[in-house]
C-alpha cells in the first residue's frame, strides 16, 4: 500500500535550517511508528521547504521538497497590506502524485496551505488528518477582554502598524484561511482526528466520514514514561511548568494572573514557560494589558527548548498547567501526562477528551485564572493526590499513545478508505 503524506513542515528528512520545534514533532513520531509497525505501507512524504527537489529516497521513505511560495521583502510587505495572492501548490502536488503514484493521499491539517492542492487530486482518495480547525479558533483568537488595539504597544508599534506583520495580521490571516479551510472541508470525503471536539467540528463543516486515530508522541517523552515523582519542595517553592506558543489564545494572560493570584494566596512558586522567549512581543503585550510584570510574578519565559531539555524541566516540576482558550489535542498536555505529571488544564476544545477531571488531571473553566491558581495550590498542598493523578495520567497516556496501536489504527483506516474507494 503506497501512501503519500502532505505536510507543511519537514518530518525526518534532513534540511539545512529546519526547526525541530515545528517540523519534527508528532508527525515525525507517527512516521517512526509506521516505519516500525506497519511494514506493508510504502510511505512518501512531501513537505514545504526552502528548496525544491526531485524524489529523495532515505531509510525506505521517499521525500519530496516543495518550494515555499511565501513572499519576502517588499512583496511580503505588500502582501501583508493587501492580502496578497494565494500560495498555489496544486501543480507541484499533482507532479509528485504522478511520480509516486500513491494509493492514498493524507494531508496533515485542513487549514494548511497544501490542503487546497489535495482537494484537486483526481482518482485517488484523500484523507485529512485534523490538527486545528481555524474556523473554530477565530472566535477565540483574542481572549474576551482583549482586542486588536491591545496588540499595539510602544515596542510592537512598528511591526503591528507599519509592517502589519504582527498579531493583528495573523488574526486576519486566520480569517482568510478559515474560509479556504471550510471550502476544503466541504469537498472532503474522509477525515481522521483524536478528540470529540474535532469530530464534532468536522461534522459542522463537512460530510466527511470520520475516523479516530491517536497521535504518536516524541521519543524523549515516551522513553521517560511514568518517571515523574513528587520531589522535595525547592527553595523557590512550587515549580510550575507550561509549554505554549506565542499567540494570544494560548493564555499568557492567564499565566500572569494565576501567578499573581498564587502570590496573594501566600504560595511561593516559580513558573517556567517553554515556547516563548522573555523578550517576545506577546509578553510585552500582556504585561501591559494585565499590569503585571512576569519576573516579579515568578514567571520565567524559557524560549523554545529541545525535547530532551523540555522533558528534563518537566520532570523537575511539581505540576503542569495548560491555560489555552482553544485547543484540539495539545501535544504538551499529552507529553506531561506521559511523564506522569499532575496536569491542570483549561477545559477548552478537545482537552476534555484527554483528561478525566479528578482522575487523570484537573479541568478548570476556560480563562479562569483564580480556579487555575486554586488547583495548583491544592495539588501543591496534597502531594499524594498529585501523585495519584500523575500515575493515572501516565497509564492513560501510555495506552492512548502506544505507537504499535496507532500504526494499527492508521493502517485500518487506510484499508477502510481503499475498500470504500474501490467499490
Amino acid at each position: 500500500m503506497k501512501v503519500l503524506w502532505l505536510s507543511s513542515a519537514n518530518t525526518l528528512c534532513f534540511e539545512k535550517g529546519d526547526r525541530a520545534y515545528n517540523g519534527k514533532g508528532w508527525i515525525a513520531s507517527l512516521q517512526n511508528a509506521v516505519t516500525e509497525y506497519a511494514p506493508e505501507i510504502e510511505l512518501g512524504v512531501a513537505f514545504l521547504s526552502n528548496e525544491d527537489s526531485e524524489a529523495i529516497l532515505r531509510d525506505g521513505i521517499t521525500y519530496y521538497k516543495i518550494l515555499r511560495k511565501s513572499p519576502k521583502g517588499l512583496r511580503k510587505l505588500r502582501s501583508n497590506w493587501t492580502g496578497g495572492a494565494a500560495e498555489e501548490y496544486g501543480d507541484r502536488v499533482k507532479e509528485i502524485v504522478g511520480d509516486f503514484r500513491p494509493d492514498i493521499v493524507q494531508v496533515f491539517g485542513c487549514e494548511t496551505k497544501l490542503a487546497p492542492a489535495a482537494a484537486h487530486i483526481d482518482g485517488i482518495p484523500v484523507v485529512a488528518h485534523i490538527q486545528g480547525i481555524l474556523s473554530e479558533y477565530v472566535g477565540c483568537f483574542f481572549p474576551k477582554d482583549t482586542c486588536k488595539a491591545d496588540m499595539v504597544t510602544r515596542r510592537t508599534f512598528f511591526n503591528e502598524i507599519i509592517l502589519n506583520n504582527g498579531f493583528r495580521h495573523l488574526f486576519d490571516d486566520y480569517v482568510l484561511r478559515s474560509a479556504k479551510e471550510r471550502e476544503f472541508l466541504r469537498s472532503l470525503k474522509y477525515a481522521m482526528g483524536r478528540t470529540d471536539w474535532d469530530r464534532e467540528a468536522v461534522s459542522r463543516y463537512s460530510g466527511a466520514e470520520y475516523f479516530h486515530v491517536d497521535e504518536a508522541l516524541r521519543d524523549d517523552f515516551t522513553a521517560a514514561a511514568g518517571r515523574w515523582t513528587p520531589g522535595e519542595r525547592s527553595a523557590e517553592g512550587v515549580r510550575i511548568a507550561s509549554t505554549i506558543s506565542p499567540v494570544p489564545y494560548k493564555g499568557v494572560d492567564v499565566i500572569l494572573k494565576a501567578s499573581a493570584a498564587l502570590s496573594s494566596m501566600g504560595v511561593r512558586h516559580i513558573w517556567n514557560v517553554a515556547g516563548i522567549s522573555a523578550g517576545s512581543d506577546i509578553v510585552e503585550i500582556y504585561e501591559k494589558k494585565t499590569g503585571l510584570n512576569a519576573e516579579r510574578c515568578g514567571v520565567r519565559f524559557c524560549g523554545v527548548m529541545e525535547p530532551d531539555a523540555l522533558a528534563a524541566m518537566l520532570l523537575e516540576s511539581d505540576v503542569y498547567v495548560h491555560p489555552a482558550y482553544i485547543e484540539n489535542s495539545p501535544n504538551s498536555v499529552c507529553e506531561a501526562q506521559m511523564l506522569g505529571m499532575p496536569v491542570v488544564a483549561a477545559a477548552s476544545g478537545g482537552v476534555p477528551s484527554l483528561i478525566r477531571d479528578g482522575d487523570t488531571g484537573v479541568l478548570v473553566p476556560v480563562g479562569d485564572h483564580e480556579s487555575t491558581a486554586r488547583s495548583i495550590a491544592t495539588l501543591a498542598a496534597e502531594p499524594q493526590k498529585a501523585a495519584a493523578l500523575g500515575r493515572n495520567a501516565a497509564a492513560a497516556a501510555a495506552a492512548r499513545h502506544d505507537p504499535k496501536k496507532i500504526a494499527s489504527e492508521l493502517t485500518a483506516v487506510y484499508r477502510r478508505i481503499l475498500s470504500d474507494h474501490l467499490k
